[in-house]
């Protein structure tokens, strides 16, 4: 596996991992802290844990290795 490959594989797992965190967080947020509006924190929230999570899994595929 070359350099390249590695780089992507390495923050496709970091993206993916920072959008599940970031998706818990804001949930559990929404929950307990009652002084914002929990739907617009829900979308907020959830948009971006998809774009990091997208974002990290199209990562993984670029730096998969390639099938033979």
């Amino acid at each position: 596996m070359n350099k390249k490959n590695r780089v992507f594989m390495e923050i496709g797992k970091v993206a993916v991992n920072f959008g599940s965190l970031t998706f818990a967080s804001l949930v559990l947020g929404s929950i307990i802290k009652g002084d914002y509006d929990r739907l617009a924190l829900l979308l907020v929230g959830g948009f971006f844990a998809a774009l990091f999570i997208t974002g990290g899994i199209i990562m993984l595929t670029i730096g998969g290795e390639e099938w033979k």
